[in-house]
């Protein structure tokens, strides 16, 4: 009877605990203090577990951080800033001749640090994702990470080559092995150039027992229907048929209101996670586009976001 009384305690321990601990959101916010608003604003009204957004504030420019910080006080988030000198140290790795501020290497910086100041401390799930990714249906991380230790959109360059996409993961950090070898630099793994995160791909090899659920994503260009300067030009221009446009956007699980969406062609999106985040990609602006490529684009953006949170 002790042993009975003993192990439903344990297990009723483990499931208040479960239950206690937030999921906690890091997110890396470079230039686009207007993106944490509309995250904020996405995750009320769909995440549907109890959790804590906080956004390192990686802006070099101090009038931009004031801004980022400015917007976290007024959206509720949590705001901690990353010190720029981890960027000069260097904070990971680097080879001879590393240009230390390409977008990449400070991506790789940025959630290294994050990670290790507040994500591996967590007792309970760690949702990371890019600045760009907003909520868009109802999601329950803890149920995506049901019998899972890590959920994440996966990238690789060569064969046997895979690693974590900084841009979309989520841990079970109570219950990930071996958490603290986990590096997210970018650089080379056995000759190949891989990008930020491709230095996980040494912490899945080395940790057989880890439970990996692969994350779907769906791409602008060819796949969605939709313009995507970032794929081949015979992809973006191949000709289909609206009732085939419809027929695979359905199979591939759309709604109305999204197919209404992705029929006017926005440039350089993306749906993941079955289809709950939107991807606006390249937010940074790092193939420097135009003031009006963007106002175009956000408008479009902003359109969809205000028919789904009718």
């Amino acid at each position: 009877m002790f042993k009975k009384c003993f192990i439903f305690g344990v297990l009723t321990a483990c499931v208040v605990h479960l239950c206690a601990a937030k999921v906690l959101i890091i997110t890396h916010s470079y230039n686009r203090p207007d993106f944490i608003e509309i995250q904020s604003v996405m995750f009320k009204r769909f995440m549907q577990d109890e959790y804590e957004f906080v956004v390192f504030s990686d802006a070099r420019d101090l009038g931009v951080d004031k801004e980022i910080k400015e917007t976290c006080i007024r959206s509720g988030v949590t705001y901690m800033r990353i010190p720029q000198e981890i960027h000069a140290r260097p904070y990971l790795k680097r080879e001879p001749g590393d240009p230390l501020h390409r977008p990449n290497i400070r991506h790789a910086n940025v959630v290294q640090y994050s990670m290790d100041v507040l994500g591996f401390n967590h007792d309970g799930p760690v949702l990371v994702l890019d600045s760009d990714m907003f909520l868009v249906r109802p999601l329950s991380v803890v149920a995506e990470l049901q019998d899972y230790h890590i959920a994440a959109c996966m990238r690789g360059t060569e064969p046997n080559i895979d690693y974590l996409w900084p841009g979309f993961m989520i841990f079970a950090m109570d219950r990930l092995p071996n958490k603290r070898t986990l590096n997210f630099n970018c650089g080379r793994v056995n000759g190949a150039s891989v990008d930020s995160g491709g230095h996980t791909h040494y912490y899945l090899k080395n940790n057989a027992q880890l439970k990996l659920k692969k994350v779907e994503e769906h791409f602008g260009g060819y796949e969605l229907f939709c313009p995507d300067r970032h794929m081949p030009m015979n992809a973006i221009d191949k000709v289909v048929p609206v009732a085939q446009q419809l027929e695979k956007l359905k199979k591939l699980g759309f709604n109305e209101k999204e197919i209404k969406f992705l029929q006017k062609k926005p440039d350089t999106i993306e749906f993941l996670c079955k289809n709950s985040f939107f991807h606006y990609r390249a937010a940074t602006n790092y193939d420097n586009q135009s003031v009006s490529y963007d106002k175009q684009k956000m408008a479009l953006i902003r359109e969809f976001f205000q028919d789904i949170l009718v």
